[in-house]
């Protein structure tokens, strides 16, 4: 079969770590991303080497690739936070490689983060901190993966180009998270084209705009077309990535959401859309 579908602890953040990765494994996914963000209790300020270590055993000893990482580093923090925001990603780049086991790359997705400047006047500012992030991450052999984000100004495709661009590091790729160029509006076949030769890792969920407010959904229960969302991938040669399916925090924190209920659903949409195009 084409594709493997992955899932993410972000959307398990009140399971515990070991027992969500069993749950993901259970449920039929064949990739795992694990969320080291601050409050999850994978982050590296809660989750001490030797669980690190331990996670990694399991994700290995169940049958996964090594996990890739979805880490939130805000990238742009300023100077007087810069110092405590360097640590903290030492530490996220320490996991990372605990957690790596076999010859893929070691991959880390975050965006910008919530100390971005607006983007036409501070879109230089964004790029040289990404450089200096890479630089860092090269010295882990970490590849960070950048996504895009829906409601913030960093939310084309167009924009991810500009960065890869203008960078050319070989320590930084994007993170083709569809969702958020859907929802902001961009076409998804004109996405997965102008983004495909310089994503690592690949994201779906999906969402849309009401009243100028992002508001997600799981896969499968929005407008995304996912089998043609595959076949364009397929088109531009990234069927070998796993598809990893994403729920938003919105979501997560509703009172009757369901952890495995939620995985499940992904699992189905993005199962029956690869089936549909196989």
């Amino acid at each position: 079969m084409a594709f493997t579908l992955g899932y993410s602890t972000y959307a398990l953040k009140m399971v515990d770590p070991f027992e969500a990765v069993r749950l993901i494994k259970d449920v039929g996914y064949d990739a795992l991303e694990i969320c080291a963000a601050d409050g999850w209790s994978s982050s590296p300020l809660a989750f001490n080497a030797t669980q690190q270590t331990d996670l990694g055993k399991l994700s290995q000893d169940l049958g996964f690739e090594s996990p890739i990482m979805f880490a939130l580093i805000d990238v742009c923090a300023p100077q007087s936070d810069r110092m405590a925001m360097l640590e903290l990603t030492k530490k996220k780049f320490e996991m990372a490689q605990r957690l790596h086991y076999d010859d893929s790359p070691i991959l880390i997705t975050t965006t910008p983060g919530h100390s971005a400047p607006p983007w036409e006047s501070g879109k230089e500012q964004i790029r040289d901190s990404f450089l200096s992030l890479s630089d860092m991450a090269a010295e882990y052999d970490i590849v960070i993966a950048i996504e895009a984000h829906a409601g913030t100004d960093f939310e084309t495709p167009e924009k991810g180009v500009w960065m890869m661009e203008q960078t050319q590091h070989p320590n930084l790729k994007l993170d083709l998270d569809i969702s958020h160029f859907v929802v902001e509006g961009s076409d998804m076949v004109h996405s997965v084209n102008l983004t495909a030769e310089h994503s690592a890792m690949i994201h779906i969920k999906d969402g849309e705009k009401i009243d100028g407010q992002v508001q997600f959904c799981l896969p499968g229960d929005g407008g995304i077309d996912i089998p043609g969302f595959m076949t364009a991938l397929q088109a531009n040669g990234l069927e070998n990535l796993p598809v990893f399916a994403e729920v938003s925090v919105m979501q997560s924190r509703e009172a009757d959401y369901s952890p495995r209920g939620a995985a499940e659903f992904c699992y189905n949409a993005l199962d029956s859309a690869r089936n549909a195009i196989s």
